[in-house]
This record gives C-alpha cells, sequence and structure tokens, in this order.
C-alpha cells in the first residue's frame, strides 16, 4: 500500500469556476480515511485529481511522498469506485468482478477466482454471479463496483459516495463488510460521504469539506468534540449543534437562552468582540432532579439542585432554561425544543453569516437530547445544565473557533 497526499490543490472548471480552492488532504498508509461535506463540495473531484482523470491548475499530487502529477492514471494503479457505479454491460457480475484484476498481467486465476467468490458472498452477489448488468436493481450494480474494487490489488482506493444506492436496512452491513475488508487487507482507503454519521462511523481519518476547501481533518473524536469552525460544527452531529447569537457584556456574554460568566480565560479568547457565537451540542445537555442535596452526581446520573448551584458559581458548567414548544420522542431518548425570539437585526446578521458560509446554520429554538424516562411536553419551563467545557465559541465574521488559553 500507499499513502495519497494533495498539496494545495486547485482545479478550475472549464467556466473559469473554481472547483477546488488550495485543497490540503493526506490519506496515511494502510488508513481509511472519509472526505464528507454537502452536495457540490468538491469531494468528487478530490477523487478525479488523485486518480489522474482531471488535470490540477496547481499543487501537486503524491503517491507515497512522490509527486505523480505528469504521470497517467494507469500507471497510478488507483482503484476508483464511480458514484454512477459504471459497469461493462456485455459481461455478467463474475466477469465485472474480474475485469479489473485481468487487465493487469500476472495475477494467479486461482487466488482470484478464490477472491471473487469470497467478495460475491459478503456482498451477498453470489447467487447473482451469472446475471448481466441489466438484470441488476441499481442497489446490486453498486455492490459489483465496490465488489470489483476489492477483488483488485491496487496501490490505493477511491470510493465515490459508494454506497448511495443501498436501502437504509442493508447500507450498514454494506458498509460495515467493505471497510472491515480493507482493514484487514490494510489497504489505503479514501471514502467520500454527504452523510457526517457515516463519516464519523466508517473513518480512521475524517476530512470535512465544504466549497473546494477541506476545512478540518482528525480522528472522528477530535473533529467532532474539537471544531475548528462553524461549518465543521454544524455539519458533523445529528441533531445539529446549537449555535446562538451572544453578547459579550461587562461580566457575562448573553444568549437568548443561557448566559456565560466572563472570566479572564473567556476574555482573552474573545478580545474586542463584542458578539460571538455560542455552540452546544443537544447530547451535552443534562436535566437536574429536584433533589436538593448539593451532593455530586455520578457520571451519567442527574445533577442535583444543589450541585448545580455550586458547579455553576464555581463556573463549571452554564443553565440552559426556556419554555418546551414540541417534544419529539424517539425510545431511548426525546429532543426538547424551546423557542426563543430575536431582534431582526440579529436576525439579519444571522443570515448574512449563513450567506458567507453557504449553509444553513441557525434555528429560533434550542434543542437538547434528554433520557425520555421523564417525558416532556409543550409549555412545561424546563431547565438544563451543560458542562462549561462543551460550551463552544465562535467568530462571527470568520466563523473560526475562539479557543481559552
Amino acid at each position: 500500500m500507499t499513502s495519497m497526499e494533495l498539496r494545495g490543490v486547485h482545479l478550475d472548471a472549464p467556466d473559469g469556476t473554481t472547483v477546488l480552492d488550495g485543497v490540503d488532504l493526506v490519506v496515511p498508509e494502510g488508513s481509511t480515511t472519509v472526505l464528507c461535506g454537502p452536495a457540490g463540495a468538491g469531494k468528487s473531484a478530490v477523487l478525479r485529481v488523485l486518480v489522474g482523470l482531471e488535470e490540477h491548475t496547481e499543487g501537486d499530487v503524491l503517491l507515497d511522498d512522490i509527486v505523480v502529477n505528469a504521470v497517467g492514471p494507469r500507471a497510478r494503479d488507483l482503484a476508483l469506485v464511480l458514484q454512477d457505479y459504471v459497469l461493462h454491460p456485455h459481461l455478467d457480475v463474475h466477469d465485472n468482478l474480474a475485469f479489473a484484476t485481468r487487465l493487469r498481467r500476472g495475477h494467479d486465476k486461482v487466488e482470484l477466482a478464490e477472491r471473487i467468490d469470497e467478495v460475491a458472498a459478503f456482498l451477498a452477489l453470489d447467487s447473482l454471479l451469472d446475471a448481466k448488468p441489466a438484470d441488476l436493481e441499481p442497489a446490486q450494480r453498486q455492490r459489483v463496483a465496490i465488489g470489483r474494487a476489492l477483488v483488485r490489488d491496487a496501490l490505493g482506493y477511491l470510493f465515490d459516495d459508494p454506497f448511495s444506492a443501498q436501502a437504509d436496512r442493508v447500507r450498514t452491513h454494506v458498509r460495515s463488510v467493505t471497510t472491515q475488508w480493507q482493514r484487514d487487507e490494510q489497504r489505503t482507503s479514501l471514502f467520500t460521504t454527504s452523510r457526517a454519521d457515516e463519516a464519523l462511523t466508517m473513518a480512521d481519518r475524517v476530512a470535512v469539506m465544504h466549497r473546494g476547501t477541506v476545512h478540518q481533518t482528525g480522528t472522528p473524536d477530535e473533529v467532532y468534540a474539537d471544531p475548528d469552525d462553524l461549518f465543521v460544527a454544524a455539519f458533523l452531529g445529528q441533531p445539529p449543534m446549537n449555535l446562538l447569537p451572544a453578547t459579550v457584556g461587562d461580566t457575562h456574554v448573553a444568549t437568548p437562552v443561557t448566559s456565560l460568566p466572563l472570566d479572564d480565560a473567556l476574555r482573552a479568547a474573545i478580545g474586542e468582540r463584542t458578539t460571538v457565537i455560542v455552540g452546544i451540542r443537544p447530547e451535552h445537555c443534562q436535566e437536574p432532579s429536584t433533589d436538593p442535596a448539593p451532593a455530586a452526581a455520578s457520571a451519567g446520573e442527574p445533577l442535583t439542585a444543589g450541585a448545580i448551584a455550586a458547579q455553576a458559581e464555581a463556573g463549571r458548567q452554564v443553565t440552559v432554561a426556556g419554555r418546551v414548544d414540541d417534544a419529539e420522542w424517539r425510545g431511548g431518548t426525546q429532543l426538547v425544543y424551546v423557542g426563543y425570539d430575536l431582534d431582526e437585526d440579529v436576525e439579519v446578521m444571522l443570515e448574512e453569516i449563513e450567506d458567507r458560509l453557504d449553509f444553513d446554520l441557525f434555528q429560533n429554538f434550542f434543542v437538547a437530547e434528554l433520557p425520555s424516562t421523564d417525558r416532556r411536553s409543550a409549555g412545561q419551563d424546563v431547565q438544563f445544565v451543560v458542562p462549561r467545557e462543551r460550551v463552544l465559541l465562535f467568530d462571527v465574521e470568520t466563523g473560526a473557533r475562539l479557543r481559552t488559553p
């Protein structure tokens, strides 16, 4: 296997539109990296540049630290699964699975046959090996395209949204067996997807992309818990992160539903800004119990009213309060929606931020994800607590994360 890398890669469309804008991306040898982002982010273009189907305008493509800008697609020896899963219509499933390997001399025919049988079995294609592509459903044709790449030995593997045609009930299984095969074979793999949950589930490393730029790369835990900017924070997570406009006062940073004491660390992060964006993930909310005793709660247990007051005074948590607009029961959990009003000038500011980032970020409600044991309903007054270290701040102008010292 080999590593794959883009350094400062630019790509312009024929009409001059920027497709890739200085993309930096490293896929370490033997790793599974997932490039995620909304439609039109440039994910497919990254794969085409890597494999050599698109000639980029600036920057370098490297395989195993060797620049391959002038090397053609065949010599780069990268397996590519296209989003439209192109198959050879005159060949049956078996021969489609074998096709890419047979193009290269020196393969062992017995070993190839055994590998085809193994891949066909876990992709549920073993009963279809004699069928032609025209006789298959779209999901089956897509699995044939995936299998063709898995059967082949290559330096690296590129998968462009390879599970998009799979029904929800089988998508998880197809994704799991595909990534596990790649890991077992210690193959360098780059997948693309527009589903953040899929990226976080299957990746060793996640790269979050938008408008032709990679915003952040890291392990799933790193990019989810410690996003670099508003886009990464909003794109990763379901339900999305609560992003609240906040005014910086003399003693507190105030949002429509909570406020943060303005200590020295927070002042240093905010600087001279008078407005910031506060981010809180729904699952970081906890509803307090009614027990007035100040004893600390065990991990995963509700905080008591006394513990809330003690921690708030110590600055270790913030309190979110409001009235329930709606509650959505999800079996083991419930989503509790707390509405709030915004001044017209604040709404205009938020719209301007969304226009700059070209992404929907804001809503006029706060959502908390809570256990379903104590069901909430519309009209109730509620109070949640959030650990202070879970509350994030972002710059209004750039969307960049504001980090405390």
